[in-house]
C-alpha cells in the first residue's frame, strides 16, 4: 500500500513547512477549502478522477509491453544503447503497474480512511446533532438562549476537529494511543479490517465481520446494510461450520438424544443436517433449524465440515461481486435477496467444491429454483462467470 503521506503531498494539500499553527493557516484560505467538509470532500473528488484514470494507465502498459516486444524480437541486435532503453520501459511498466494496482485496488483511498475515517464520522455527527438541536427546540427562547454556548462548544470541536485532520496529512507523527480508534480490529481474528469503498464498510478479510461508515457527506450509511446482507451471509459460513456459539439450553439436547433413542438411532456419527432437521420439526424446536450443524457437532464431537480462511475470504469476494449485478436484474418489486443457501451451493459448484454442496441444499420447490436460476445466469453473464443449471 502507498504511503498516504505521499499521496496528500502530490496533491499538495499539506501546509507551508515551518508554520506555527497549521490551522491558523488554513483558515486564511478560501471558504472553499477552509472546512473538514470541504477538504474532505476535495480527496472523494480526486480518487474519483484517479478511478476514471484506469483506462488510460492500462493503455500506456499495453504500448510499453508491446514496444518491449518488439526490442526482444532483434535479440541478435541489441546495443547498449537497446539494452538500456528496453531496462528503462520494464522500469516504467512495473511502475505503472504498481500504480495501476494501486487504484483498482483502492489502496490509498483506503490508507486515507484508515487514517482519518473517525474524524470525519465525528465532524459530519456534530454537524447533525446540530441541525437535531434546532429542530428540537421549543420556542425561539430556548433557541436564542442556547445558541450562544452551543456555537462556542460547536465552533471548538470543529477546529480541533479540523487541526487533527491537517496534522494527519501532513504526515505529522500522532502516538498511538492518540489514534488506535482510526484503525479497526476483528475481535474474532485479530487482524486489522480492511476499508470496502463500495460497501462503506470496514470488513475483516478472514470472516467478513463488517462495521459501516460513512464516507461523505452525501453518503451517509446506516446501521445497517440492505438486509445486512454480508453479516447474514457470513452468519451462513459459520453455521455451516459450526463456529457460531449459540445459547442453546440444555433441555433441547436432552430432548434430542431421548428422541434419538426412541428412532434406535445409536450411532451418532450417522447424524445429518436432514434427519436432525425432522427431529427438531418433532419437537416444535423449529426455531433452532440454522444451528443444525452446531447440534450435531455437540452431540457426536466429530468435526464439522471447514473451509479456509482463504476460502472464506474468497466465498465473501465473489458475495461482493454479485451485489451489484444482482440489483441491476432482479424483479423491480422484489425485495428479498436470493436464498443464501442457493448462493453458497452455486460458488461451490463455481470453485469445485462439490464435497459442500449436501450442505447448502436447494430449494424443495422447483418453481423457487427456476426462479433463482433466471437471475443467477443473468448474474453470471454479468460477471463472466460459467453458468451451471440446477436442473443439469
Amino acid at each position: 500500500m502507498s504511503n498516504i503521506k505521499t499521496l496528500l503531498n502530490n496533491k499538495k494539500l499539506r501546509t507551508t513547512k515551518g508554520s506555527s499553527s497549521k490551522y491558523k493557516e488554513i483558515k486564511y484560505q478560501s471558504k472553499e477549502s477552509s472546512t473538514l467538509d470541504n477538504k474532505h470532500r476535495q480527496m472523494v473528488k480526486y480518487f474519483i478522477n484517479r478511478k476514471n484514470n484506469e483506462e488510460n494507465i492500462l493503455d500506456e502498459i499495453k504500448e510499453i509491453t508491446s514496444e518491449i516486444t518488439d526490442i526482444d524480437k532483434n535479440k541478435d541486435k541489441f546495443t547498449m544503447d537497446i539494452i538500456n532503453r528496453r531496462a528503462k520501459l520494464l522500469d516504467t511498466k512495473e511502475n505503472l503497474e504498481m500504480q495501476y494496482k494501486n487504484i483498482s485496488q483502492n489502496y490509498d483511498e483506503m490508507d486515507y480512511y484508515d487514517i482519518v475515517g473517525d474524524l470525519i464520522t465525528d465532524y459530519y455527527d456534530l454537524r447533525d446533532n446540530k441541525k437535531t438541536e434546532i429542530k428540537e427546540s421549543k420556542n425561539i427562547l430556548d433557541f436564542l438562549s442556547n445558541k450562544k454556548k452551543n456555537n462556542v462548544a460547536e465552533n471548538n470541536n470543529k477546529v480541533s476537529l479540523l487541526e487533527k485532520y491537517c496534522q494527519i496529512v501532513d504526515g505529522l507523527k500522532i502516538s498511538r494511543d492518540d489514534g488506535s480508534n482510526r484503525i479497526k480490529y476483528c475481535l474474532d481474528c485479530n487482524i486489522e479490517k480492511i476499508l470496502d469503498i463500495s460497501e462503506s464498510a470496514y470488513v475483516c478479510p478472514c470472516c467478513g465481520d463488517s462495521e459501516m461508515i460513512i464516507l461523505d457527506e452525501d453518503r451517509q450509511i446506516k446501521d445497517y446494510s440492505p438486509y445486512r446482507r454480508l453479516n447474514h451471509f457470513r452468519e451462513w459460513l459459520n453455521q455451516f461450520q459450526a463456529k457460531q456459539t449459540p445459547d442453546i439450553p440444555e433441555q433441547i439436547f436432552i430432548d434430542i438424544v431421548k428422541e434419538l433413542n426412541k428412532n434406535r438411532i445409536n450411532d451418532l456419527s450417522t447424524l445429518n443436517k436432514k434427519n436432525m432437521k425432522i427431529i427438531l420439526k418433532k419437537l416444535q424446536y423449529n426455531i433452532y433449524y440454522e444451528h443444525v450443524a452446531y447440534i450435531i457437532n455437540k452431540l457426536n464431537n466429530l468435526p464439522p465440515p471447514k473451509i479456509t480462511r482463504d476460502m472464506e475470504k474468497l466465498f465473501i469476494s465473489m458475495f461482493y461481486k454479485i451485489q451489484d449485478p444482482w440489483e441491476l436484474n432482479k424483479q423491480p418489486n422484489r425485495k428479498n435477496f436470493l436464498s443464501y443457501s442457493y448462493v453458497l451451493h452455486k460458488f461451490c459448484e463455481l470453485l469445485e467444491l462439490d464435497h459442500l454442496l449436501d450442505c447448502f441444499p436447494l430449494h424443495k420447490d422447483s418453481d423457487k429454483i427456476m426462479e433463482n436460476d433466471l437471475i443467477w445466469e443473468k448474474i453470471c453473464k454479468h460477471l463472466n462467470w460459467e453458468y451451471i443449471s440446477s436442473f443439469k
